[in-house]
């Protein structure tokens, strides 16, 4: 598997040293990853990339000095203001794995036209956006979420997410999740224990879909290619919509006759 949200880079708020970023990725490989993509926050005024590169290539280092056998990618998780836009046209932000995918996440209270006008800049530089952690932000549902798809978004979700939101599930299963990532912290809470999670997970989408959104969507990102046409995706999805909405209205007039 491909992990592309992780803080596992000792410079923001995730491992605090060296030793914990370690035994972070030696938890990600036995839980089946192979490749990191270390998406340190980039905040303007608070996270910068500093010592980013030193850091990085210190940790490199160290995992072939371990043989840990496991690739480790640049990135960066973009706070979403303008300064950060700002930043990111200086290229001062990592891609994801050099690709033109850059990972944004909302500042909170974040409208969603903010948001929306905020990507249309992004994309006007001529990068991809990946909207981390879509579940957190409060004005996403699933109307929201096939606009964004419409509008070229991909869309990652947490893994340990599912086990707290079921309505993730329905996400997944009507094709409105691109990914899903760790969004691994620490070796403790915010960690890589969550085989039992997707254990079930495969169960309920099956092997095909869920090979999409841990594997085969990561690849395809990393590789700068277009995940695929979101819109034929959505049709079923909106039939549905329409078909369920059409039936509970009958019903609903038809019992109180």
């Amino acid at each position: 598997m491909i992990d592309l949200h992780c803080h596992i880079l000792p410079i923001d708020d995730g491992a605090k040293n060296i030793e914990e970023a370690i035994e972070m990725i030696e938890l990600a490989k036995k839980s089946g990853y192979n490749t990191l993509c270390l998406t340190s926050h980039y905040k303007v005024g608070k996270y910068e990339n500093e010592k980013y590169n030193e850091t990085f290539k210190k940790l490199e280092e160290e995992v072939i000095k371990r043989k840990i056998k496991i690739k480790l990618l640049k990135g960066n998780e973009l706070y979403l203001t303008l300064e950060g836009i700002e930043r990111l046209e200086e290229n001062q932000v990592n891609t994801m794995g050099d690709s033109n995918y850059i990972l944004v996440e909302c500042f909170p209270g974040m409208a969603y036209n903010s948001l929306k006008n905020i990507i249309k800049k992004i994309q006007k530089l001529g990068y991809r956006v990946i909207l981390a952690h879509a579940e957190r932000y409060t004005f996403i549902d699933m109307k929201k979420l096939i606009d964004l798809r419409k509008n070229s978004v991909v869309i990652q979700v947490n893994i340990k997410s599912i086990k707290y939101k079921k309505v993730i599930i329905k996400w997944i299963s009507n094709g409105l999740v691109d990914i899903l990532s760790s969004d691994a912290h620490d070796k403790k809470y915010r960690n890589y224990d969550f085989e039992e999670i997707l254990l079930e997970l495969e169960k309920k989408i099956g092997t095909q879909i869920y090979n999409k959104i841990l594997i085969e969507n990561q690849m395809k990102i990393l590789k700068n290619e277009e995940i695929g046409d979101v819109l034929d995706e959505k049709k079923s999805f909106i039939n549905n919509v329409i078909s369920d909405s059409f039936l509970k209205q009958f019903f609903k007039n038809n019992n109180s006759k």
